[in-house]
């Protein structure tokens, strides 16, 4: 019975450490590693979370994310192993990077929110308005949050790639890469 327990409460996604196989998981008993804890490999887990070499950067960011996902249904735990779980994904290479991939978990999380009240069965008419309304701007911030993100990663450059080009007779093309004068 204890084995089925502690089952129920093992948090299916755990954060990867490194490029091993190694996890942090986060369980209603604490703190599981799967690797050796020391400050070291914990700075590197959070920082690579985050994007924060500080320590109390990368907390501040990671617990605001985890605030933003808390429900009345979800524990902490579960809170955090989702904010992790995000951030792992999402992979911020520096604190700007951090603090723009917790702002987009949390507005994320908040239309995703909107979306399901809207779809609630007891909403009136109005509510399920003003909520797909919300969970829209919200949507439309995300995608603004992603492209910003894209830009920032690529440093602002762009790449045109011409996929079809018809030359008629007559006509003349040049084949290659064209780059402008500097």
């Amino acid at each position: 019975m204890d084995e089925k327990k502690a089952e129920i409460n093992e948090i299916v996604k755990a954060i990867s450490f490194e490029e091993s196989n190694k996890r942090i998981r986060l369980t209603d008993d604490g703190v599981e590693f799967e690797f050796e804890n020391n400050k070291e490999n914990m700075t590197k887990a959070f920082q690579r979370m985050s994007g924060c070499s500080d320590k109390k950067a990368s907390n501040s960011i990671l617990s605001g994310v985890a605030n933003s996902l808390v429900t009345k249904t979800s524990s902490e735990i579960d809170s955090l192993n989702i904010a992790f779980a995000f951030m792992e994904d999402i992979a911020p290479q520096d604190a700007l990077e951090g603090m723009l991939a917790a702002q987009m978990v949390a507005t994320h999380s908040l239309a995703m929110k909107m979306a399901g009240l809207a779809s609630h069965p007891a909403q009136s008419t109005a509510m399920t308005a003003q909520c797909i309304t919300q969970s829209t701007k919200l949507m439309n911030t995300f995608n603004n949050q992603l492209t910003t993100l894209q830009k920032y990663r690529s440093k602002g450059t762009q790449t045109i790639q011409v996929q079809h080009v018809n030359v008629e007779a007559g006509g003349q093309a040049i084949v290659g890469n064209v780059r402008g004068v500097e």
